[in-house]
């Protein structure tokens, strides 16, 4: 009999939450001589000024937005039109919802939701007041207290969430005699189960994918043999370490080769292996079943082996 330590998984997010979490700040513009995130229009002067499209440099001061991921100012995809302009530049403004002028500012987020609205006095129920106007249209701009016309906005980036029901399992003791199967309890079993969960899910338009990384089982200079990238079934007295998986909810997926019936193992400590993936992005959770096998052979040197693997999520923008 040998016996081994148990398996330690460690959730890896961008973030470096182990918790669901989302992927929210709120929007803030301001004008500013220079710009740190996305610049949506140039004015001549703070108030009774006049407006030009970002790409132009005759004025110095930048309406500049910031503090959502993928924030832009472009007006395709998940976008919104800030103000309209008469001309490129040296130009008068107007509403979104007015119909004079062709040129438009705008504002985007890469993936995820994003408001205008014009208020009086005002930006309430929004993340920001952008600048404002002297009227509907043929109007001048300034900044946010110019004029009492307020132009607000909001926006957000895709929401992302992410767990892991437990971050440590094991095999027990482990016998060339037959195969193991970790545990969340750390004893294991000699039939498959399930040892722990994974669940996820995402706003973001083009979903998600999740990879595992990290080593097989180790103890001193010995590595037990991973499967590799074929869906393999138990080989009782070879030396193997695997994982499979199954989904349930949502739009997920689990990713070849962990969705045979038998199991693989693809990574390493260097190399990431993709376990599962979601495409559309609706927001739903997918849980997925997480099952590890273990077996040694007669010649297996004795010894205390363990692992970390890494689940790293990544957003599909």
């Amino acid at each position: 009999m040998y016996y081994f330590k148990k398996i330690k998984l460690i959730l890896l997010l961008c973030l470096l939450l182990s918790a669901p979490v989302s992927l929210y700040a709120a929007l803030s513009c301001t004008v500013a001589a220079s710009c740190g995130g996305a610049t949506l229009f140039n004015i001549s002067t703070t108030t009774n000024g006049h407006a030009e499209l970002p790409n132009q440099s005759n004025y110095a001061n930048l309406v500049c937005c910031t503090g959502v991921t993928g924030l832009g100012n472009s007006c395709s995809g998940t976008s919104a039109t800030v103000l309209k302009l008469s001309a490129t530049t040296n130009a008068h403004v107007e509403q979104s919802d007015q119909s004079n002028y062709a040129q438009n500012a705008c504002i985007s987020v890469t993936s995820g939701s994003v408001s205008v609205a014009y208020q009086d006095t005002n930006c309430s129920g929004y993340d920001t007041t952008v600048a404002s106007i002297s009227g509907t249209t043929n109007a001048h701009v300034g900044d946010g207290s110019a004029y009492t016309r307020k132009v607000c906005a909001s926006a957000a980036a895709a929401a992302l969430s992410f767990s892991l029901s437990t971050n440590t399992i094991g095999f027990g003791a482990l016998s060339s005699s037959g195969a193991r199967y970790a545990t969340s309890d750390s004893n294991g079993s000699a039939s498959e189960t399930e040892a722990h969960t994974i669940s996820a899910a995402t706003s973001a338009t083009n979903g998600y994918s999740i990879t595992v990384q990290g080593a097989s089982l180790t103890a001193g200079g010995h590595t037990i043999s991973a499967i590799g990238g074929v869906n393999t079934g138990s080989s009782v007295g070879t030396e193997q370490f695997g994982l499979r998986m199954t989904a349930t909810g949502g739009t997920g997926a689990v990713s070849s080769p962990y969705s045979g019936s038998g199991f693989a193992y693809a990574a390493d400590a260097t190399t990431a292996s993709q376990v599962a993936s979601e495409s559309s992005g609706d927001g739903v959770t997918t849980t997925y079943s997480a099952r590890y096998l273990a077996n040694i052979s007669t010649t297996t040197i004795p010894g205390s082996y363990s692992s970390n693997l890494n689940y790293i999520i990544t957003v599909n923008y």
